[in-house]
């Protein structure tokens, strides 16, 4: 769809649309009365990396074999192009992922409130990260993207996951969805913008790091990304076919939904808390400072996000970031610094992928998983300091019990 057609009143209507595949096979779930199937289907997609057949209905093993069956014949030489970045650059990914991509979607006043009703999420901010980043190093990991790939199957759960979040929302009596202030829960809009911070918004950080790329890397980046848009069930007409579409489609979003909100606040709160757990005790400024050097300079018509979502005012970790900035600017003359600022930043980020490599993120799921190929480009393997943020992040882990707990 022509960005030109991206209207305000198109955009209303996406707020309307949901997911009508998914949403059917938990409609269904719900309707034969199978509550306890509902609560197993919940416990098995949190807990388990795989979907074992046997266990789930037949129609939940045909909505699988169905979306498996949909994954688009992705171009292999342009799928790799986007995935070599991350075989390059992962663990900085990671750090704008938790730093600026996440409370950019907290920004958005109506999307935000799904979240937060889903208050595991707010409670267990570092399973947030977790989940996050797993999404993200199942799709851009070589194969991921296969129809038998990680990050299929991930995506898969994920959609899934969404509408069954959604039907509970929807029938919340003691809590009713305004969904004509707010339109559905994760509706079309809002997962385009979530979609975008993913893409769109991980390349905006990496040039804030002065990590360069080419327009084809950009382009293959989004191009990933894209293919995960169809799995997870966005709508066609809200797939950027460029960077500039996709530039365009984020601003739209942002002009539409960002605004303040007691949510937003909360789950920025929680989401530094949880990431100040998994950096090193000497470096507790340093998520607030990192939010505020991305939000700083992505004024949205003059407001500033971080103020509004309240982020503590940096400390001196913000000459971490901000001496990264000018130093790569300062290595201008040497040609191609493209692995400057991620060279210097990699001391912080190793850190925070180390410790995630050691958490356990409670229930019966494997611990956060990457590739043994990624950990030795990366050169992460935990030692001491990651095991301090291992410490760290243990004492506000979920246990295991959480597994038998209502999910929403």
């Amino acid at each position: 769809m022509p960005p030109n057609l991206w209207t305000h009143e198109f955009m209303n209507e996406m707020r309307t649309k949901a997911d009508p595949l998914a949403d059917s096979v938990i409609e269904r779930l719900f309707t034969e009365g199978k509550v306890d199937a509902v609560n197993h289907l919940m416990r098995t997609l949190v807990e388990n990396d795989d979907l074992p057949s046997a266990r789930l209905p037949p129609y939940v093993v045909e909505y699988l074999a169905q979306t498996k069956a949909s994954v688009p014949r992705l171009d292999p030489e342009r799928l790799r192009a986007g995935q070599e970045l991350f075989d390059l650059f992962g663990p900085e990914v990671m750090m704008i992922l938790g730093f600026y991509s996440l409370p950019a979607a907290y920004a958005a006043r109506k999307g935000v409130q799904v979240l937060y009703r889903t208050g595991f999420l707010q409670k267990r901010p570092v399973r947030r990260v977790f989940e996050t980043a797993q999404m993200v190093v199942d799709v851009m990991t070589e194969g991921g993207l296969e129809p038998d790939g990680r990050g299929v199957c991930t995506t898969q759960k994920v959609r899934l996951m969404h509408a069954a979040i959604r039907y509970m929302i929807r029938h919340d009596a003691a809590n009713p969805w305004d969904a004509e202030e707010l339109g559905e829960p994760i509706n079309q809009e809002d997962l385009a913008g979530t979609l975008m911070t993913f893409s769109y918004v991980v390349l905006e950080g990496m040039k804030a790091l002065h990590i360069e790329l080419t327009p084809e890397q950009q382009e293959a980046w989004l191009y990933a990304w894209v293919g995960v848009g169809r799995i997870i069930g966005l709508d066609e007409r809200l797939l950027p076919a460029n960077v500039e579409e996709a530039r365009q489609l984020t601003f739209l979003i942002r002009q539409r939904q960002v605004e303040f909100s007691p949510e937003g606040v909360a789950m920025t709160a929680a989401l530094l808390e949880g990431m100040k757990k998994l950096t090193p005790d000497i470096l507790d400024g340093l998520p607030a400072s990192m939010v505020h050097f991305f939000l700083d300079q992505d004024q949205w018509q003059g407001l500033n996000v971080a103020d509004m979502l309240q982020v503590p005012r940096p400390d001196w970790t913000a000459i971490i970031p901000h001496a990264i900035k000018h130093i790569a600017d300062l290595t201008d003359w040497v040609g191609d610094n493209t692995f400057v600022a991620a060279r210097l930043l990699r001391f912080v980020s190793k850190d925070i992928v180390e410790g995630m490599l050691l958490v356990e993120r409670g229930g019966q799921r494997t611990p956060f998983y990457i590739p043994e190929h990624l950990q030795d480009s990366w050169k992460v393997k935990p030692g001491v300091r990651a095991r301090n943020a291992q410490r760290r992040a243990e004492q506000g882990a979920p246990t295991g019990n959480d597994s038998n707990k209502k999910v929403a």
